[in-house]
């Protein structure tokens, strides 16, 4: 399995449009695809710092959905939300 995560830093009046569109994001993915699931980090000492983790089967699946406009909307409402701070893919170790 392979993942990535994005950290992003919120403006502190954007932080429930952001936790909605978590949740729009978790709903819209296809669920024939490889995605195994994602999860939501907040940084306890630091407000509005997020790590949004997400899972896939395959490396081949989840370039393909970097290829979506999904994948690309959810890149253009952190810009508006807040901003990137890093990008991260890594490899999972199957037990």
């Amino acid at each position: 399995m392979v993942g990535f995560e994005i950290l992003v830093k919120l403006k502190p009046e954007k932080r429930f449009e952001f936790l909605q569109t978590f949740e729009l994001m978790h709903i819209c993915v296809d669920k024939k695809s490889d995605f195994v699931g994602q999860v939501l980090f907040e940084k306890i000492s630091e407000p509005n710092c997020f790590l949004w983790t997400e899972d896939w089967k395959t490396g081949e699946s989840l370039e393909a959905y970097r290829q979506t406009d999904q994948y690309r909307a959810l890149l253009g409402a952190i810009e508006v939300l807040g901003a990137l701070i890093n990008i991260r893919t890594f490899t999972l170790k199957e037990e």
